[in-house]
């Protein structure tokens, strides 16, 4: 049992909670105290002890101060301390209802999420599903801790394995003595074929282009005009003659006839009927034109196919070709030789060309007359011809080389790569497999998958044993919450209570059966328009689920004799029946557990369990502000603070703000009595029994920012002018019945129950 809080200091509002002389705590223990004077950091205290995690203290340390957190308790007779190295020894005793119970296994504001459906588990399928469950867990964090390390191992040896090999194949290899052996055959093998794809794409030899020359030179040559008049010949010659124009002048007069119609181009005379006139236009008609166009077309062709260009070409064709023989030469048996032009081979053809173009000049010069080639043009063609029939060997062999290269692609089977490929990583895979480094790494992997067939055997044992309990333990606590439920008068039940493994963790999920319909608790990411936890239950009846998931786990646990119960404010926006219904219900408990410690804003309260408690097993204390000095802690008498003030009082307020029952003069009077209550209850240094409301309003006023309520002046100010006017004063006799507005008593009983902490659901 926790017997006395020595000292808690530095935590929160208590720089030392330590007060003279010091209360000791009973099996029965009420402590009063308003919000924001350490009832919660009291509850962070405990439990803190009752885990042994030191955080749900240090985060609390009170703000400005230098000196660690020190806490000292008596349990069971003995010491326990807490310093900044933790606890002396945890406390594994105690069962708290607050906010943080609320917010863990329950819900978290409006919602209920993963965190609390994992919590609330723990707290259905108590001590020995808690058991289960946390091997469970433990068993699912080793196991994934285990896939971790295998994923990581797997990675380690994944640059060993063959293309598309499995590690479990890897891990089968044998080990063969002669593996460098097959893995040098192979790699010969390999090297063939995937040159075989190259082989088929490569190109073959090209054949040389032969520069050949113009066949018909010798016909142009000798071309004449036989059929043109021998008169008109001579009569043109003799003109030209005559003028010193035997050479060219009958091309110039072919472009003058252009220009000649009726008269000279020249001088202008008639030239209609002269005989040279005709004698031109005879020698030089449409034929004579042709036989020139045809002499300059045929200087283009011995220019082309004889040219510098046409050369440079057949040159370069050599050079690709001679490029190729380097490469297949590798690969075709074949007695090789540089496929090169003849050495006299361009001599020729420019000797060749100069003397065919000579002979085109003087024919263009003299269209008419026959042209001779010549020895100097036959020796020029025979000597091409020689070259020529040099060239038609070289090309032999070019075709030869083809056909050897054609007959090697043939015989390729390219589509053997892949097979002969994968079979040459299988054996290098092989050979890694059993070196010394990777042998290693190959047994650790093992032993590790070894390892975590062991712990998933385990956890699907253990996990089947959860389950069994779990589903032996759902419906009764369900049935209970239901119970528990109808006696606090809730609108609602609980139906549907299962179990699953998000995450590989035990959780619990449920629904709400409102009106006869289900609805699913949801999640925070349940949209609005969706029925839900979230909307469809008042802060009053998240309140009552609470309690009433608390209450049936204590009921259920075999060791409820040794446990400490602890509750703060635990009737936090219920309305009157449900307040009173949480009193029973404690006070059942009460005599079910180890002890009991109940803190509360609200002495009335304390107050209906404290009375059915038994005299030697009970003691109320209160906490007090003792402004720099922080919250103290001291022992009270609990019936009179809460002298003057019926049990029923805040439950008539309560009642008039639901449903507007009860008299308007009797409400403004209780409202008083429920303020001055309150205020002497919560700041018992503060006010004297014989002060009303108007003369504790102007003690606040008059002590300014440094008084303990100086933060509800305002309100109370107010509360007091409004509610003083019905009074005339203090004067309690007067019962003078003034005109009294139901709404605005309304809004001012609102506000009274919200100072007192007690505003309805």
């Amino acid at each position: 049992m926790l017997s006395k809080i020595i000292a808690i200091k530095n935590v929160g509002r208590f720089r030392n909670s330590a007060g003279s002389p010091n209360p000791q705590l009973a099996k029965h223990t009420f402590i009063s105290g308003a919000n924001g004077f350490g009832k919660t950091t009291m509850c962070a205290v405990l439990r803190s002890l009752h885990t042994g995690d030191g955080d749900h203290i240090v985060g609390r340390k009170t703000t400005g101060v230098t000196d660690d957190i020190s806490i000292e308790l008596l349990v069971d007779g003995a010491p326990v301390r807490f310093n900044k190295k933790g606890w002396s020894e945890p406390k594994p005793m105690f069962a708290i209802f607050d906010g943080v119970f609320v917010g863990e296994n329950v819900h978290a504001g409006e919602i209920v999420d993963v965190a609390q459906k994992r919590n609330l588990y723990r707290i259905i399928v108590g001590e020995e599903g808690v058991k289960l469950a946390n091997k469970d867990t433990e068993l699912s964090s080793a196991s994934r801790a285990l896939t971790t390390e295998i994923t990581s191992s797997t990675k380690g040896l994944q640059p060993f394995l063959a293309p598309n090999m499995k590690l479990d194949e890897f891990l089968a290899l044998a080990p063969a003595g002669d593996i460098d052996a097959q893995i040098d055959a192979q790699q010969t093998q390999v090297t063939a074929l995937r040159q075989a794809d190259t082989l088929k794409n490569k190109a073959q030899l090209d054949e040389l282009p032969v520069p050949a020359m113009p066949e018909g030179l010798a016909a142009l040559l000798q071309t004449t005009f036989d059929d043109i008049a021998a008169d008109a010949e001579a009569l043109v010659k003799s003109h030209l003659a005559g003028h010193g124009m035997s050479g060219d002048g009958g091309n110039w007069i072919s472009r003058g006839l252009d220009h000649a119609a009726d008269s000279c181009p020249f001088c202008g005379q008639s030239i209609e009927g002269l005989p040279l006139v005709a004698a031109f236009k005879a020698v030089f008609s449409q034929r004579y034109k042709n036989l020139r166009t045809e002499i300059a077309r045929f200087r283009e062709k011995v220019a082309q196919q004889l040219g510098e260009a046409a050369l440079a070409e057949l040159a370069a064709s050599a050079e690709r070709n001679n490029a190729s023989v380097e490469f297949w030469k590798q690969y075709v048996s074949y007695e090789w030789a540089r496929v090169d032009v003849p050495a006299d081979f361009a001599a020729a053809a420019a000797d060749l060309r100069a003397t065919a173009l000579t002979l085109l000049d003087a024919k263009e010069r003299a269209p008419l007359d026959r042209v001779e080639p010549g020895a100097a043009y036959s020796d020029a063609l025979k000597k091409y011809d020689g070259a020529l029939a040099q060239l038609a060997k070289a090309n032999a062999q070019v075709k030869e080389a083809n056909r050897l290269i054609a007959e090697r692609k043939a015989g390729l089977d390219a589509d053997a790569l892949p097979s002969a490929l994968n079979q040459l990583a299988v054996l290098k895979a092989q050979k890694a497999r059993h070196e010394p480094t990777v042998a290693e790494l190959c047994q650790a992997h093992s032993a590790l998958v070894s390892e975590k067939q062991e712990v998933d055997d385990e956890r699907t044992e253990v996990r089947g044993q959860l389950d069994e309990h779990t589903k032996s333990v759902l419906r009764p606590y369900q049935n209970r919450i239901n119970a528990l439920l109808s006696d606090f008068n809730a609108g609602f039940t609980i139906a549907e209570t299962s179990h699953a493994y998000p995450g590989g963790v035990a959780s619990s999920s449920y629904q709400l059966v409102i009106n006869g319909t289900p609805i699913d608790i949801g999640s925070a990411k349940t949209p609005l328009d969706q029925p839900s936890f979230k909307n469809t239950l008042s802060a009053g009846d998240r309140t009552t689920l609470a309690l009433a998931f608390f209450f049936a786990h204590l009921e259920a646990d075999p060791g409820l004799k040794d446990k400490i119960v602890v509750f703060d404010d635990p009737f936090t926006s219920q309305d009157s029946f449900r307040r009173g219904q949480t009193v029973h219900a404690i006070r059942r408990l009460a005599g079910n557990c180890r002890q009991l410690i109940v803190l509360s804003h609200d002495a009335t309260f304390l107050r209906q369990i404290w009375t059915k408690s038994p005299a030697s097993e009970r003691v109320s204390l209160a906490l007090a502000d003792h402004r720099d000095l922080g919250s103290k802690l001291h022992e009270i008498d609990l019936e009179k603070a809460c002298q003057g003030r019926t049990a029923t009082d805040m439950d008539d307020l309560q009642l008039f703000l639901s449903t507007g029952a009860g008299g308007l003069l009797d409400i403004v009077r209780k409202m008083r009595v429920v303020l001055e209550t309150y205020l002497r209850t919560t700041y018992p240094s503060c006010f004297r029994e014989n002060e009303w409301l108007g003369d504790m309003v102007g003690k606040i006023r008059d002590g300014g920012a440094s008084h303990a309520a100086a933060a509800l002046y305002d309100e109370l100010d107010q509360i007091n002018d409004y509610s003083a006017q019905y009074h005339h004063g203090e004067n309690m006799s007067d019962s003078t019945p003034d005109q009294i507005d139901s709404t605005a008593l309304t809004g001012y009983v609102r506000r009274t129950l919200k100072i007192v902490n007690a505003l309805q659901a």
